[in-house]
């Protein structure tokens, strides 16, 4: 008790070191939380008290302003953490129904012009209905290289089922609400590939905010990344493995054009009420080869050939010119195979265990996922995609030893 009356007076002699090192903590805090890496649920109810007064100002509509801002339906709002690319990603219940609100910065109107210009006199003038859908269309073929069809126009073009007359002031605002909204590549691939049911399932909006399925991330699923070592736990660890080829392959095949996922982590993917299928939850780095290999081939200067990268998409340095003109060389396989499934590696041996390096892991199973890691072993980090026949061999490989130990496990 002594030590503890005599703080008071040891803080004071100290009181400019003391002060110093507050300082310090809360600059960290600061930084941490504009980062996006800490939250708090103060900065949650900070949003939706700003999104609601736009409500209440009529500047913001959409099928969810009226049960979050009005009827309260919508509740226990709880901040997420690691969104640095978002201006806000917070989740909710509504009616026994967790989904996750998200707004980019850019869609939140963060040095993007609005819909509308001003006159000679100042006023507003809006773009006609036709001009409008052009400038939809266009916004989509420069961010996934896609041309809509006109039933996903109508999609982006209108806010559900809104009837708002053309020239209308209700249109008007909901012109500005949709060109805000579209700006966001997550909200454009929730719409646009919602019959595929590989990403969250758009729920609603709300002004520049719009609300997807909450999905489980894979890191925080019980059991599924257990360190325990028995069979069935290893059993879990394959079938995670398979769903996550499953999803890759369908990413490689059955869209316009293979897409990249270039920003891949574990927490990234989601897994599905009754396990059977995963889904990607973070879609701000998700984009067709096209537009990812203008973005690595932008022809800037380089002297490395991660100064090419864009994330986990990456590219090679041209020696010769010390410029980025070549398009993305790796693919979805390779990284998840070097991230995910083989783990953290240094000069060859892996430090930090993956989804598939464990006690279990045979030797045949190891030197497989190293060529997937690494079809290309003259870099360092890898610069290749992943071969057909290594693809093919390896989910062979995962399936077969997935279906022995399901089996086991039943016995």
């Amino acid at each position: 008790m002594l030590h503890l009356r005599r703080i008071p007076g040891i803080l004071y002699k100290r009181r400019y070191v003391t002060a110093t090192l507050i300082i310090f903590l809360l600059t960290i805090i600061y930084y941490l939380i504009h980062w996006g890496i800490m939250c708090t649920n103060l900065e949650t109810w900070q949003h939706v008290s700003h999104l609601c007064r736009l409500h209440r100002r009529g500047e913001a509509i959409g099928s969810l302003c009226k049960p979050l801002c009005v009827d309260k339906q919508i509740h226990s709002l709880t901040c997420h953490a690691f969104h640095a690319g978002k201006e806000a990603v917070f989740s909710a219940k509504w009616e026994g129904t967790r989904m996750v609100f998200k707004a980019s910065r850019k869609a939140s109107g963060e040095n993007m012009d609005p819909v509308y210009w001003l006159d000679s006199d100042g006023a507003r003038q809006y773009p006609t209905e036709d001009e409008f859908d052009t400038m939809v269309r266009n916004v989509v073929i420069s961010k996934l290289n896609l041309t809509i069809s006109n039933n996903q126009l109508s999609r982006l073009s209108r806010l559900g089922f809104s009837r708002a007359k053309e020239k209308s002031l209700m249109r008007h605002i909901e012109m500005q609400n949709l060109w805000f909204l579209i700006q966001d590549n997550e909200y454009l691939c929730s719409i646009l590939y919602a019959d595929r049911d590989i990403f969250p399932q758009l729920l609603g909006t709300c002004g520049p905010f719009f609300a997807v399925e909450y999905v489980d991330p894979v890191e925080m699923s019980s059991g599924v990344m257990s360190m325990g070592e028995g069979h069935e736990e290893w059993a879990m660890r394959l079938k995670l493995a398979v769903l996550m080829m499953d999803l890759l392959d369908e990413l490689e095949t059955n869209l316009a054009e293979p897409f990249h996922l270039c920003d891949i982590k574990m927490s990234h993917f989601g897994v599905t009420k009754g396990g059977q299928r995963l889904k990607f939850l973070d879609l701000d780095s998700v984009l067709p080869r096209t537009v990812v290999g203008h973005m690595t081939a932008d022809n800037s200067h380089c002297t490395q050939h991660e100064d090419c990268d864009f994330f986990d998409c990456r590219s090679k340095c041209n020696a010769v010119s010390s410029r980025c003109d070549s398009p993305v060389t790796n693919d979805n396989f390779q990284v998840v195979c070097e991230k995910i499934f083989l783990g953290w590696t240094l000069s060859g041996t892996v430090i930090v265990p993956g989804l598939l390096m464990s006690q279990h892991t045979p030797s045949s199973l190891a030197a497989l996922l190293r060529l997937c890691a690494n079809p290309d072993t003259d870099f360092n980090s890898p610069r290749a995609a992943v071969p057909e026949d290594i693809r093919h061999r390896l989910y062979a490989t995962l399936t077969e030893m997935e279906q022995t130990l399901a089996n086991e496990v039943l016995v």
